[in-house]
């Protein structure tokens, strides 16, 4: 579609003639008349002015490409039962688990660091437990695991929330894409 064809098919869809949309630009019918047949272009320092009369970006208005408003989330259906409702809610609101899964990781992983600091000096030293044998070495080593594992499952649980947080909210209905 030229320039000439947009600018019929935006003033035609806002229900203005030439006559009036001329007026509105401070420019002559036969100006409007000539634009729209391909005969002449706007003046630069139209184009703006013309864009927002039509009702569409310049950028709609020099390539043709409109985009498309967001869709809004709509609200909660009512049929579809427990499924479609909570689907609704993880559209609309999903990206608030994500920061809440990311607070519960950093939670545990603070009650690892927390756990290891304190409760690391009641254990012997790792070379008495290399040649300790039994129940202590069976506690300290039982400790360790945990406390690690206490930090490795906090430290995903930090990165995954985040990342989630950050991607269903570009996603939400509304969101930037």
């Amino acid at each position: 579609m030229t320039l000439g064809e947009r600018i019929v098919h935006y003033r035609k869809r806002q229900g203005l003639s030439q006559e009036q949309l001329s007026q509105r630009l401070g420019v002559s019918r036969q100006s409007v008349s000539k634009w729209e047949r391909d005969e002449s272009l706007p003046e630069a320092d139209k184009l703006p002015l013309l864009a927002k009369t039509l009702g569409v970006s310049l950028d709609a208005l020099l390539s043709g490409e409109e985009e498309a408003p967001p869709q809004p989330a709509g609200p909660m259906p009512a049929k579809g039962g427990a499924v479609g409702k909570l689907a609704w809610l993880f559209r609309r609101w999903g990206w608030v688990g994500g920061l809440v899964l990311a607070a519960y990781g950093a939670f545990a992983f603070g009650l690892g660091l927390l756990a290891r600091f304190l409760m690391g000096p009641m254990f012997p030293p790792l070379e008495l437990l290399r040649q300790a044998g039994g129940p202590v070495r069976a506690a300290a080593l039982g400790f360790q695991i945990i406390t690690v594992a206490v930090l490795v499952v906090g430290g995903l649980a930090v990165v995954g929330g985040i990342i989630a947080a950050a991607v269903l909210y570009r996603r939400r209905p509304g969101g930037k894409k």
